[in-house]
């Protein structure tokens, strides 16, 4: 991994353990402290915003988008739902500001963390 200190602008390269995602970094120049979340996935994903809706069954929520990958897509609820969410559970996803932007096959379940949701594209 190549790190570079948000304080002091140095640059470090070092070894982490593979199934690591999170870790704490020590600036060897400075000693200011920084928590980095390591993003392992085999192909890139696009940083995206915005609010869409969510189907689960009958039921329809408002949810935030994060980001879209070639395979799936992140999306966070904003509140504690009555629906449990949980995963292979399958769901549709609709897109005021874009029709085209999700499949019409759907979605499923693959991780659920706290309130951040990884959704799988059916095939």
């Amino acid at each position: 991994m190549f790190f570079k200190c948000p304080f002091c602008q140095s640059r470090r390269k070092f070894t982490i353990a593979p199934g690591i995602r999170r870790k704490s970094v020590c600036c060897q120049k400075c000693g200011e402290k920084t928590f980095c979340t390591l993003d392992r996935r085999q192909k890139a994903r696009t940083n995206q915003s915005g609010l869409v809706l969510l189907q689960v069954g009958s039921d329809t929520f408002e949810v935030s988008l994060l980001d879209i990958s070639v395979n799936g897509i992140g999306i966070e609820m904003n509140f504690r739902s009555k629906v449990k969410i949980a995963v292979g559970r399958e769901i549709q996803l609709k897109c005021g500001w874009n029709p085209y932007l999700f499949s019409q096959k759907g979605y499923i379940v693959k991780s659920v963390r706290g309130f951040k949701i990884g959704l799988e594209r059916r095939m």
